[in-house]
């Protein structure tokens, strides 16, 4: 299952090799950093025995603490979701 992550700006202080580095981490062994585009990244959520919701939790925790902006969303299975929401 793919899950994508649209932002506008990294948090100051953060490189995109940095923030794909701290996601790999918080994904362990669930997922991993495919790819992306300008202001999207995409992960792959790779154990289908884990359920996608808990993923996207620790995924927008993570977003939150590294202080990206209000307008970040983390999008699963075609829903658009804000990371402060």
């Amino acid at each position: 299952m793919e899950l994508y992550i649209h932002y506008k700006d990294l948090p100051e202080g953060l490189t995109l090799e940095d923030f794909v580095g701290e996601l790999n981490e918080v994904l362990d062994d669930t997922g991993v950093v495919c790819g992306g585009e300008d202001n999207r990244l995409d992960l792959d959520l790779e154990d289908e025995r884990v359920n996608p919701k808990h993923a996207q939790m620790a995924v927008k925790a993570y977003l939150q603490r590294a202080g990206f902006s209000k307008e970040t969303a983390v999008e699963i299975g075609g829903m658009e979701i804000g990371i402060y929401e």
